[in-house]
């Protein structure tokens, strides 16, 4: 599947995680810089269209758009290796035995 701009919402982050799809960060309001910010900063997850509200645009250029579609694309983008890598660690961790699965369990236990 092919990359897509997203404004970062945590459910939205969750979902292109899980299925593996890099994303093009736009956020606009909310926790959204703030999420954007963990994909592009710190994780590498996401590449920046529009993260810090540059001059405060309201409208953001076609070309840097592009420009962050693009480099996701690549198939050699570091930034799909992670995603891809970050994908399968999601999984595993809902699987038996995994850090989710087995916090829901101890959870359940607790009430």
């Amino acid at each position: 599947m092919g990359p897509t701009s997203g404004h970062c919402g945590w459910n939205s982050t969750l979902e292109s995680v899980w299925y593996d799809v890099p994303v093009g960060a736009w956020p606009l309001y909310a926790e959204q810089p703030l999420n954007a910010f963990e994909l592009v900063k710190e994780l590498g997850l996401a590449v920046d269209i529009n993260i810090d509200g540059k001059d405060n645009q309201v409208v953001v250029s076609a070309e840097e758009i592009e420009r962050g579609i693009r480099h996701v694309m690549k198939h050699d983008s570091d930034i799909r290796e992670r995603v891809k890598e970050m994908s399968q660690q999601s999984k595993k961790a809902l699987m038996d035995g995994g850090s989710s699965y087995s916090s829901l369990g101890r959870f359940i236990d607790q009430i």
